[in-house]
């Protein structure tokens, strides 16, 4: 069992970094999404639309920001660097993610009259190039 997991491993770590990065940062995308919108239309008949998207975003954010940093820690960058820093420094990068996003949401509901999921759809975008870089010279750079 072991050796199957040594086989796959190498073959995995194999692949570039930067493809690695778009499989694993697109499961981890998808996975926000789905839990951003499960929680918004299941939110959204008790809360109102301010409060309800800042609750949205801490509840996904939480879930999705432990399921991507692990991730990202060793399916993408392979990092063996101290743990506890990497993680604050990857928290900090998704808190930044998550505010810059809030904003967004706002912003987009009120200047755009855009709908939630199709804001958060075209955010994911943009965070998706930006944490790739911010995650590979500041969360888990090799010294």
């Amino acid at each position: 069992m072991l050796k199957l997991y040594k086989e796959l491993e190498d073959k995995w770590f194999a692949i570039s970094e930067k493809l690695r990065y778009l499989m694993v940062g697109g499961f981890n995308t998808v996975a926000a999404y789905v839990i951003f919108t499960a929680l918004y239309f299941l939110l959204r008949q008790v809360f109102g639309v301010v409060l309800l998207y800042g609750l949205t975003l801490i509840m996904q954010n939480v879930i999705s920001i432990n399921i991507s940093i692990f991730t990202m820690r060793w399916f993408v960058f392979h990092s063996r660097g101290n743990l506890w820093k990497e993680y604050k420094r990857a928290a900090r990068v998704y808190t930044a993610m998550g505010i810059l996003n809030y904003v967004w949401l706002l912003a987009s509901h009120w200047l755009f009259d855009m709908r939630a999921p199709i804001a958060q759809l075209i955010f994911l975008v943009f965070s998706t190039i930006a944490t790739y870089i911010l995650h590979k010279y500041f969360s888990f750079r090799k010294f």
